[in-house]
């Protein structure tokens, strides 16, 4: 079996070898309508529902250990649903590109349009940008506990790539309700994803999110070349975005400096 090079032969690979005939308007349709469902069940849960408000006691309490804003604008994660046609393309990396045993399936199965929605762990997310390089890590352990008090299970991990990408990745299990291509109803619990950053790496993958879109469907012998490629904007990027990172430490150190400075100065007062 040959491997399939670029998203049109995927396209075709996938309805001939694991019954997914993507391009078929009935299955993008399908797709549309379960989301549609996904979304409505995730934002009406007591979960979703109270955020907002419990996010304001993350707010005052973080301030008062570190006399700081926590975060840069919205304390509410504005979740958003991913485009069947990336779907469609996430299926093709962990099929294809990412398959190191191709033609045999993955090892934990093919992905394929009825395992989707169980499978994949960012079908509907969210993001939430902090202020300071402390922020993550302290919003990733608030939003778990405020999980667990739902009842709900979640789990978290970071994300430190090669790139240059730096975030917490949060992901808290819902249950929803969604149809199979014979519009027979069942229950699946799917995984709701919310990414932590800071101001700056926010900044930096807005500008660069495009960029890296078309890098990670390219097939690269040697993934690590680029690193010594340094008049290439991959280098320039990555690197970029791995200064940044040590450039927030050296602020979060100051404003710790400064905020220890000024408590001294208020206890002299006393």
């Amino acid at each position: 079996m040959n491997k399939p090079e670029g998203m049109d032969e995927y396209i075709l690979w996938a309805s001939e070898n694991i019954g997914s005939s993507f391009s078929d308007q009935p299955l993008e349709s399908l797709y549309e309508t379960n989301m549609n469902n996904i979304f409505n069940g995730v934002t009406q849960h007591p979960f979703f529902v109270g955020f907002s408000n419990k996010a304001k006691s993350w707010l005052a309490d973080y301030n008062r250990s570190t006399q700081s804003d926590l975060f840069t604008s919205s304390h509410e994660p504005k979740l958003l649903i991913k485009p069947y046609a990336s779907v469609v393309e996430k299926t093709y990396r962990q099929n294809i590109l990412w398959n190191k045993g191709f033609p045999s399936e993955p090892k934990s199965g093919w992905f394929t349009h009825e395992n989707v929605y169980f499978r994949f762990n960012d079908l509907i997310r969210g993001s939430l940008v902090c202020r300071f390089l402390d922020g993550p890590e302290f919003v990733a352990e608030a939003i778990r506990n405020y999980a667990g008090e739902h009842g709900l299970d979640s789990r978290q991990y970071t994300q430190e790539r090669d790139d240059g990408y730096y975030a917490y990745h949060v992901y808290i299990k819902i249950p929803v309700t969604i149809y199979d291509i014979a519009w027979a109803k069942y229950n699946v619990m799917i995984e709701i994803e919310i990414q932590i950053t800071t101001q700056l790496q926010e900044v930096l993958r807005s500008l660069t999110h495009k960029f890296y879109e078309t890098q990670r469907l390219q097939i690269t012998p040697d993934k690590g070349k680029w690193k010594w490629d340094f008049k290439s904007n991959r280098f320039k990027v990555g690197y970029l975005s791995h200064t940044l990172h040590l450039l927030e430490s050296v602020i979060l150190e100051s404003r710790d400096r400064v905020m220890a400075i000024s408590g001294d100065q208020q206890k002299g007062e006393e």
